[in-house]
């Protein structure tokens, strides 16, 4: 589990909100040259999902995840009451993804990163908004994709769910592309036209 924050924490973990937008790719490259992590997610959710922030706020939810996502997963989530930089956040990884605006948060975004291309890309809808219950079903996204990667059966599973929208595609993330977009947003949520 790694937070974004909105400012930089300095020691522990985390990035910080810039910072990781910046070094996106680099950060998952580093993932898995080091054997921190198989595959990533990212915990989108909005202003008014208080389950999800709840979940991720509290220590003892942190730490199962996180127990939970080992060297398996690494999960990104912005950790931010600012409204229009969650808003902002979800807009980049929505673009970046090609993910309709219309998909509905709170969602996990799972992917794997191969040669800077995104591949593998699934989606698991969050649904409860009760915390005890949102927890549960967060766990059990999670372990479920931690299971399939250890099965290798990605790849071969065709099944879907209510909960799960396997996206048949290869995402190839453009650096170029995303950089600026990444410029774009980043000057829109700070008032301020960058290019």
């Amino acid at each position: 589990m790694i937070p974004i924050f909105e400012q930089g924490q300095g020691e522990g973990i985390g990035h910080s909100f810039d910072t990781f937008l910046t070094r996106f790719i680099a950060i998952c490259e580093e993932h898995l040259k080091n054997g921190r992590a198989k595959a990533f997610a990212f915990i989108l959710y909005d202003f008014h999902d208080s389950a999800i922030k709840q979940v991720l706020r509290s220590q003892g939810g942190f730490a199962r995840l996180d127990r939970l996502a080992g060297h398996d997963l690494s999960v990104f989530y912005l950790h931010s009451d600012n409204k229009r930089q969650l808003n902002a956040f979800n807009d980049i990884f929505l673009h970046m993804f090609d993910i309709l605006p219309a998909q509905n948060l709170p969602f996990v975004l799972f992917f794997k990163l191969v040669d800077r291309d995104a591949v593998d890309v699934e989606i698991a809808e969050l649904e409860q908004s009760n915390i005890m219950f949102a927890f549960d079903e967060l766990y059990q996204k999670m372990e479920d994709y931690i299971d399939k990667l250890k099965n290798d059966d990605t790849k071969n599973d065709h099944r879907s769910s209510k909960f799960l929208c396997l996206y048949q595609f290869v995402k190839k993330i453009a650096a170029e592309k995303f950089i600026e977009y990444l410029v774009t947003k980043l000057g829109e949520y700070a008032g301020r036209n960058l290019i």
